[in-house]
């Protein structure tokens, strides 16, 4: 027996908040209803990515389009045949429950929530259209919304009643089904044959009440975070019980009337910190019907607990909504507020619908395709890779957080997959990014820099130099460097007065981010005052670290908690990413939503062959396999940013075990000649860019395997992060390896902490082995490296990385894109840059944990200035300078690479870097 099962015993039937074609027809909603799924509900937002990101509804859009019908006559064609289906499938249980369950919900449009007679006659509509006894027409319970209610209960239609959040509409929406059956009666109607699910929405109460609760900051406030939602439920289920237990009530039901549950809508978390179980647990009773999304179904399966709660605790709930109106609170305007918000909600998923449809009509006439690729021979690999894929069940599975998908210990699996989810949780939290950037804006702030690395980093720099700055939003610029002139360099151009510091660290304990802090605390104080400074400062990183604490301690402007279960390089989409992307301005909600249209095309319920984040995450590991493991990125211009941070999700995910998969980004393309056969081009092309094509055509002519993605604009970037993860996690499963944990990136760090402690304990670091930047020195280390040749599938043909530990500056980069070109063009091996100590936090990883077979070129200077790192924030006392922690980093990272027998060599480029780069790149040439 399923806990779905266990849970219909107890009296609450689960319905699913989710239908899409392919989930009917590849047999997963009959499968959950093996399960113990006893209804379903359907939803404008899944339907429209549903056709934006995936072929479910392709074959059917071309023939309603052939035949002329308009975009609203397609979207109800579609709609209805599969609320047909789906119902269909879901007969059994409404014969078998006696019509008790076994329901499928169909909404009137959005646009029809505050008209009463439209709301009529297109759910009459709607309902002899489906044509199905087991048929929900959901309406709102807006004020016209329920006489429309009453009406349509009296003409015998089932009624899902939508966007309840307060007892007064409870009340209302109650006594209309009361007066509904009445008017069935009077007209002889059999009152058995009509049932309706009144659905009161649960976690958007806590979304509003704790946004609110955290303005106030008290303690009192904090403890009521995350309850009132619950509290407020479990009242409307004493108005329930109630309402069902008078007079009037057992008259109809001696009739055969069925009750109308209470249904609980909106039960995912979207507090990323909160239990992604914490409404299913808490509203367990008789008589009652909870929609859970799939995420929400899937957790709830695996580690939900049956037992009846709904009326435990009942005096504690009543105290604390007591308590929030102590608080000033009034939970009454509160849920006004949120049904005009709700009615706001489900208008613009429609209308995003209508737009979906259009534009892939006409997508489909164009021929047009997301992803294309041309794989030659290896296509066969590929194929056989997604079969495999298909008889294991891999993509339902990762969906499900299944750890075995990849490793039997489900260690840093199971609590680090929540990016499958990370999108849509962040859409419910938009309203707290845009008060943080009114406040900012409203207050004078000009400027914001990030003192982040890694994961907590790429991102926001990304988003910066993809979007830029929109008119009247802060200027961002990401610092991730210990270079005592790149910190300096900010600290000169910034006005401190104006400037917004965003402190992100995962662990709280980054030894980089933390420096930064430091400094820029201690000089922010010297510009104001240590009790304003805090105002200054925002913190991104997990519940309970010590980076928390410190945003505590010293006041910050706002703390972010973010879904501890969601890795650093896999954070892009969770509040690393989006608060900085909604300082500088971008539609934060518009990009979640491309997010959400990629992931709909890569979820379970699309066959393998179609789903684009399988077949991209197969072919990057058969490719590999095949010793084509040097995926090599040409990107339009425009779009070139996102390289930056791809590379770091490939190489930090699949670089380990001794097995891994080089990204190349930023190398300029060559002809074939410059390439040997260990490359595997991927073509990022926006829409109308041709920059890129000619010399890919001619390198796939030349054999080379090239997949192209079609990016429309700019905010596919949501897309692209998201396909992008999917493939790596699927490439890891295919390739035998953990993709969501980075065993060697210690090693550098505690390399490096024993150098400090080492200065500390004898007042100087050591010198460091170093050879002079000469060009016939380079050229005698590059000459380890293998000649060339047709790799076989444990191929050990190498690379070259320059790990440059200088300032990032424009004239650096230039000068080492001349060397790795030179280099590129003269040994056909793939090549890289990385800034240090930058890149340890990103492709580190890989360089440690692959096959090594790479030669690897450390490039250090003598800086022309220094800063003092503080001991702690808002003290003088310094015992180490950014300049020693950088030679610190530097020297424990080849201390790190030799232990792990990786080929290295030093050049100490002096004071003079540009001369001795181009020195270098001349004898490379």
């Amino acid at each position: 027996m399923t806990k779905l099962h266990q849970l219909a015993d107890l009296g609450q039937a689960i319905w699913l908040d989710y239908i899409r074609r392919s989930f009917i027809e590849q047999g997963d909603l009959e499968s959950l209803v093996h399960d113990g799924l006893r209804g379903v509900t359907s939803n404008p937002s899944i339907f429209e990515k549903a056709i934006a990101g995936s072929n479910d509804y392709d074959e059917a859009l071309r023939r309603l389009s052939g035949e002329g019908k308009s975009v609203r006559e397609i979207y109800e064609t579609l709609a209805v045949e599969d609320i047909q289906r789906a119902a269909d499938v879901l007969r059994p249980v409404y014969d078998e429950t006696g019509g008790d369950d076994g329901y499928v919900s169909l909404e009137v449009s959005p646009d029809l929530a505050y008209d009463t007679e439209g709301t009529i006659e297109e759910a009459r509509s709607l309902f002899a259209a489906v044509d199905r006894p087991n048929v929900m027409i959901k309406v709102p319970a807006t004020p016209e919304g329920t006489p429309a209610i009453e009406t349509l209960i009296g003409e015998g239609i089932n009624v899902n009643v939508t966007l309840m959040f307060s007892l007064d509409q409870y009340d209302a929406v109650s006594e209309a089904y009361l007066s509904g059956l009445e008017t069935l009666d009077a007209q002889g109607g059999d009152l058995s044959s009509v049932a309706s699910v009144a659905s009161f929405f649960v976690s958007r109460v806590d979304v509003k009440v704790d946004r609110m609760l955290d303005d106030i900051g008290t303690p009192a406030a904090q403890e009521l975070k995350g309850t009132i939602g619950i509290a407020n439920a479990k009242m409307a289920y004493q108005r329930f019980k109630a309402t069902f237990n008078r007079e009037r009530w057992q008259d109809l039901e001696d009739k055969g009337a069925r009750r109308q549950r209470v249904l609980w809508a909106s039960t995912s978390t979207k507090d990323p910190t909160y239990s992604d179980t914490l409404y299913p647990d808490n509203l367990i009773g008789a008589h009652t019907v909870n929609t859970l999304p799939p995420s929400t179904l899937n957790a709830f399966r695996d580690h939900g607990t049956v037992a009846l709660t709904l009326e435990t605790q009942l005096l504690t709930e009543r105290a604390r909504l007591e308590k929030l109106d102590d608080l000033g609170i009034n939970l009454d305007q509160v849920t006004d507020e949120l049904l005009e918000e709700g009615v706001e909600k489900f208008a613009k998923p429609f209308s995003d619908l209508m737009e979906s449809i259009e534009e892939k009509v006409n997508r489909l006439e164009s021929n047009g395709q997301r992803m294309e690729t041309r794989l030659g021979d290896y296509q066969k690999a590929v194929d056989a890779a997604l079969g495999q894929m298909a008889q294991e069940d891999i993509v339902d599975r990762i969906w499900r957080h299944d750890h075995t998908v990849w490793k039997a210990d489900p260690g840093e699996i199971t609590n680090r997959l929540d990016w499958l989810h990370i999108a849509r949780t962040m859409k419910e939290n938009v309203p707290r990014l845009e008060a943080l950037v009114e406040e900012v804006r409203a207050d004078g702030y000009t400027h914001a820099l990030l003192l982040g690395m890694g994961g907590s980093s790429r991102a926001p720099d990304v988003f910066r130099r993809t979007f830029g700055v929109k008119q009247g939003y802060l200027d961002l610029a990401v610092l991730d460097s210990t270079d005592p002139d790149a910190v300096l360099s900010h600290l000169e151009r910034l006005d401190l007065e104006r400037t917004l510091f965003i402190v992100a660290s995962k662990s709280g304990t980054t030894t980089e981010t933390l420096s930064f802090f430091k400094f820029f605390y201690n000089h922010v104080v010297s510009v104001s005052s240590e009790g304003e400074a805090g105002d200054h400062f925002v913190a991104i990183t997990d519940p309970g670290t010590d980076l928390a604490d410190l945003a505590e301690k010293h006041n910050f402007r706002a703390l972010f908690l973010n879904d501890p279960d969601i890795g650093g390089r896999y954070s892009a989409l969770s509040y690393f990413g989006l608060v900085p992307a909604a300082l500088i301005g971008v539609d934060v909600p518009r990009l979640l939503d491309n997010a959400l249209t990629m992931a709909s095309g890569c979820e379970s319920c699309v066959v393998v062959g179609e789903n684009l984040g399988a077949q991209l995450g197969a072919a990057l590991g058969e490719l590999t396999k095949a010793g084509r493991d040097k995926v090599t990125f040409a990107i339009s211009p425009d779009f070139a940013s996102f390289g930056d941070w791809v590379e770091q999700l490939i190489a930090e995910s699949t670089g380990k075990s001794g097995t891994g998969i080089l990204p190349v980004v930023g190398e300029p393309l060559g002809g074939p000649e410059v390439y040997a056969d260990d490359r595997f081009f991927v073509h990022l092309r926006l829409d109308g860019d041709e920059t890129h094509d000619a010399q890919l055509a001619e390198l796939q002519e030349a054999g080379h395997p090239v997949v192209r993605l079609n990016v429309d604009g700019l905010y596919d970037m949501g897309e692209q992060i998201f396909l992008w993860e999917m493939a790596v996690a699927v490439a890891g499963y295919r390739l035998g390896i953990h993709p969501f944990n980075q065993p060697n990136v210690e090693a550098a760090k505690v390399q490096a902490r024993r150098m400090v402690e080492r200065y500390r304990e004898e007042g100087e670091l050591p010198s460091g082995e170093s050879s002079p930047p000469h060009p016939q020195v380079l050229r005698d280390f590059l000459d380890q490296a293998p000649s060339g040749g047709s790799p076989s599938p444990n191929s050990d043909r190498g690379y070259i990385a320059l790990h440059a530990y200088l300032q990032p500056t424009v004239r650096n980069d230039a000068a080492l894109l001349a060397l790795r070109s030179q280099l590129r063009d003269r040994y056909k091996l793939a090549t890289t840059v990385g800034y240090g100590p930058s890149f340890l936090h990103s492709t580190g990883q890989l360089y440690k944990g692959d096959a090594g077979n790479g030669l690897f070129i450390q490039l250090t200077s003598d800086a022309a200035r220094d800063a003092e790192i503080p001991d702690e924030a808002g003290s003088p006392e310094s015992g180490i300078t950014f300049g020693l922690l950088e030679k610190a980093q530097a020297l424990g990272d080849r201390q790190a690479m030799e232990d792990a027998d990786r080929r290295v060599i030093r050049f100490h480029l002096g004071d003079d870097v540009l001369e001795a780069l181009d020195q270098l790149a001349e004898g490379a040439a």
